[in-house]
């Protein structure tokens, strides 16, 4: 471990992450539910793994409460998390909780979940571990209130939660609904004791779900919804139908008051955030609730906050931050020059939402630089980074999206700054396996070949050599890359699960509804595949690309 962490140092690395979302977690057979928990005895297993392997952050996924059949965690709840996520094994043979439930019911329930250890089976899950927090809360309940610590730590769980937590029609705590919550809460504070020196990160997602706009109905704008507009990713612009907050409550102070609940809520279980889609933070893309189909609407969408003279939004000009003078016409609005200027007042005003979610991260003890992702692709609007600038925020550089022949592309390794978050992809992009494959099937493996042997400083002599090689060979190739990475300048680099154990499978296709998205999951035996892989060169092998990042460090300082 000490010589991981002195070659982290050595490239000037802050923080080295691994993305997985909670169901993608492995489990030991014997507690198996069809669903990944980060607080099974098989996520422990990983997490050593990890941390064997150099990782000390882990970024986790949303962590809301989804419907049923809503695998996407995207569209979850803001305050109440997934009682999926539970891992039912501690329910069992942990002490603390004296066995409230039954060996029987785990078995049953591993017994009997769908064949396939390598996908999630949501329904099932969602079923089974209703069902056995039915019986543990019974249990619970018919020993009555007692000095041990489960009882005296669940009332003090509900007080503080009180004002999210579920009510009965008299007022007073749904003690059911509260039970699975206090479990997670439980779980997830043993977990950040068992890994002092893993950071763990919270998704602050941009969305919420259907009943959360609803019961906090008065915060949003009645006509509009947020999405996002046109870009190089998504031309046609994605209609998410999320609810966005009314500016004039933003004016009166309740949407702060309200994301500083959400903030300190997710702050209660992790040390950093991720902010999703910080652009809805600061100018967000909206479009009419009344406009049909949804994806005319938010291509014809405005801005919230720098319309001033919109036709077909003339309602938004009162919300205007940006002046009329300061609009570049020529250009698209969802252009990133739309906005041309702003006095330092106006992005102060931008940054109003922002600069609650980051008093919440340094009042936890937080790191702005190190312990707040934003999730900034290839759109950056003008405002969103004045406000960026403002605080020192980096932005994402999801390297596979590079487009090789343009030398000012935003993905680029070089493009990278110190407090950017630098990866080959994440959930929504291909797995890296994959494309690598495609790459070395055609001329971009060569290109990619030539690029990598520029940003590793291979020397002439052994340039033509290195660039046959990458090109041919997909392992060659994902190995150049992921060293290329560790050597920009950027302090923070992220890997997606997929990535670092050579799967080539789909986690999310943006925008597709079927029954494998979002139910990719880490197989129990991890370890094994991945040493064989990394022998035949199919995962991400991290001591040689660690090696190979340091010589081309020491050969541009000798140089």
């Amino acid at each position: 471990m000490s010589s991981l962490n002195q070659a982290r140092e050595r490239l000037n690395i802050k923080r080295l992450v691994l993305q997985i979302h909670d169901p993608a977690f492995p489990a030991q057979d014997d507690e198996d539910t069809g669903r990944g928990s980060p607080y099974s005895n098989g996520a422990v297993e990983f997490l050593n793994f990890l941390q064997k392997l150099g990782f000390n952050g882990i970024q986790f996924g949303p962590q809301g409460q989804t419907a049923r059949a809503t695998p996407c965690p995207y569209d979850g709840q803001l305050f109440p998390h997934d009682f999926r996520s539970i891992a039912l094994k501690p329910l069992v043979d942990d002490p603390y909780w004296r066995g409230i439930l039954s060996k029987d019911t785990l078995e049953r329930i591993v017994q009997g979940r769908p064949p396939g250890t390598h996908r999630t089976h949501h329904q099932y899950a969602w079923d089974e571990l209703s069902s056995a927090l039915d019986e543990a809360f019974a249990c619970f309940r018919v020993r009555g209130e007692t000095t041990k610590d489960v009882d005296s730590d669940f009332a003090a769980f509900c007080a503080a939660n009180e004002s999210w937590l579920a009510k009965n029609d008299d007022g007073s705590v749904d003690a059911r609904t509260a039970f699975s919550q206090f479990v997670l809460d439980r779980q997830r504070r043993v977990l950040r004791n068992a890994f002092p020196d893993l950071s763990l990160y919270g998704d602050l997602q941009i969305g919420m779900s259907r009943d959360d706009a609803n019961e906090f109905a008065s915060l949003f704008h009645p006509d509009y919804l947020m999405g996002a507009p046109p870009s190089r990713t998504n031309p046609e612009g994605q209609p998410w139908g999320y609810a966005v907050f009314h500016p004039e409550q933003i004016e009166l102070g309740h949407a702060q008051a309200f994301l500083r609940s959400r903030v300190q809520r997710m702050l209660s279980g992790f040390d950093g955030i991720r902010i999703d889609h910080p652009h809805g933070m600061v100018c967000p893309w909206v479009y009419s609730r009344d406009v049909t189909p949804p994806h005319v609407a938010v291509r014809s969408g405005s801005r919230l906050h720098e319309s001033p003279n919109i036709a077909g939004h003339p309602g938004l000009a009162d919300f205007a931050i940006a002046r009329a003078d300061q609009i570049d016409g020529s250009i698209d609005p969802f252009g990133e020059g739309w906005v041309k200027d702003l006095t330092d007042d106006q992005v102060r005003r931008y940054s109003v939402l922002m600069d609650v979610v980051l008093d919440c991260v340094r009042e936890a003890g937080g790191d702005l630089t190190s312990d707040v992702a934003c999730e900034v692709l290839s759109t950056l609007p003008y405002p969103l980074r004045r406000v960026m600038e403002l605080h020192r925020l980096g932005r994402f550089r999801v390297v596979q999206k590079t487009q090789l022949d343009r030398p000012d592309d935003v993905y680029r390794i070089e493009q990278a700054r110190p407090d950017d978050w630098i990866m080959m992809g994440n959930h929504d992009t291909p797995p890296i396996w994959l494309l690598a494959r495609g790459w070395c099937d055609g001329r971009r493996g060569v290109d990619w070949g030539e690029y990598l042997a520029e940003q590793l400083a291979v020397p002439e002599a052994r340039r033509a050599a290195f660039v046959r090689r990458v090109a041919s060979d997909p392992g060659e190739l994902v190995h150049a890359l992921f060293a290329a990475i560790l050597t920009s300048k950027a302090q923070h680099v992220s890997v997606f699960f997929t990535d670092l154990l050579g799967m080539t499978g789909f986690y999310n296709s943006p925008g597709v509804v079927n029954d494998t998205n979002w139910t990719l999951r880490v197989s129990p035996d991890f370890a094994s595949r991945y040493e064989r892989k990394c022998r035949d060169g199919l995962a991400l092998d991290m001591a040689r690309c660690v090696e190979l990042a340091v010589e081309t460090v020491s050969r541009q300082v000798s140089n």
